[in-house]
């Protein structure tokens, strides 16, 4: 299992990381309100999300190992972001074959045009199509490489 793990991409092995992360967390504090409070409404919220983040990195390490996933390589073509805040709200890609339009879910800064893009989908994710356009509104991991160009 150690070796599959190794196997796996860095984003997606990031992403299985932080669900276990946060799922020891919410262990912590379950074990840390049962020893202050014997209170049930107090714990059972943390032995939720608890079950609920451990659940999902063993369903993302399941899904890896079977290789239920596909990766979408492309160049940042378009970038929109918030109009306050000035983050990612979604970003456009450049396959080669198609565009794809990724709306970000995460709390990401910056993006800019030229970068090149890893998109880890899950192979039964909802695709769109509008006006020639591919649309993505969930995905597993999306991965920033640096370009050869950037470097020099």
């Amino acid at each position: 299992m150690m070796q599959a793990f190794k196997q796996m991409p860095e984003p997606l092995r990031k992403q299985i990381l932080l669900r276990l992360g946060l799922g020891t967390v919410f262990l912590f504090l379950l074990i840390a309100l049962l020893a202050v409070t014997g209170d049930m409404t107090l714990w059972l919220p943390c032995a939720g999300l608890m079950v609920f983040f451990v659940a999902g990195a063993f369903t993302l390490f399941r899904r890896v190992v079977l290789g239920e996933y596909l990766v979408v390589r492309g160049t940042c073509t378009e970038a929109g972001n918030t109009f306050l805040k000035r983050r990612a709200k979604f970003i456009i890609m450049d396959t080669g074959e198609q565009l794809v339009r990724v709306s970000l879910g995460q709390r990401r800064k910056r993006f800019t045009v030229g970068m090149t893009l890893n998109l880890y989908l899950a192979t039964n994710a909802p695709v769109y199509e509008k006006d020639g356009v591919l649309r993505v509104f969930s995905y597993l991991a999306l991965d920033v490489r640096e370009n050869a160009e950037s470097r020099e």
